[in-house]
């Protein structure tokens, strides 16, 4: 999927009421979390693209770099 030029994947975590995200912010730099829901995955995405892109990058719930 795509949000404002950048390239993210959602899909279901191992665990139950798990579900994982991975953005793509440039070539060099991956951003992952794991949340409870897809939507709040989706919301963690949005909210970090908006921040990198805004050049005011926040921490968003669980991340880490790939």
């Amino acid at each position: 999927m795509e949000y404002r030029g950048k390239q993210y994947l959602v899909f279901e975590g191992d665990e139950p009421n798990s579900w994982r995200w991975a953005v793509t912010l440039d070539d060099l730099t991956t951003k992952t979390g794991e949340t409870k829901s897809r939507g709040e995955a989706i919301t963690q995405v949005v909210l970090l693209i908006d921040g990198v892109l805004s050049g005011s990058a926040k921490q968003v719930g669980r991340t880490s770099e790939a």
